[in-house]
């Protein structure tokens, strides 16, 4: 029996750095990592990327974290840590191919 991997997930896997790495966990949808969160964590270990997993958990707090009246997260802290993760990963002020 074959398996297969949901392309991003392999994507994560075959990541040869920690810019390459970071760049996925960037692009990863919300169900998508909700749903494979382990798979990336282990990808992360496996790869000594403590700052993917930071980042994991940067985004997990972030999906229970009350909303404003307009929507948009009310702790700054998010966004930062977003940002700070895009400078790591090459894609601040715009994304790479």
């Amino acid at each position: 029996m074959t398996h297969s991997m949901i392309p991003i997930i392999r994507e994560m896997h075959d990541a040869g750095s920690d810019e390459e790495r970071a760049r996925v966990l960037l692009m990863v949808s919300d169900a998508v990592l909700m749903k494979y969160r382990h798979v990336f964590e282990a990808a992360c270990r496996h790869a000594q990327f403590d700052c993917g997993l930071e980042y994991i958990n940067v985004r997990r707090a972030a999906w229970h974290a009350v909303r404003g009246p307009d929507g948009r997260q009310r702790n700054p802290l998010f966004e930062d840590a977003r940002q700070r993760f895009a400078t790591m990963a090459g894609t601040e002020g715009g994304a790479k191919p």
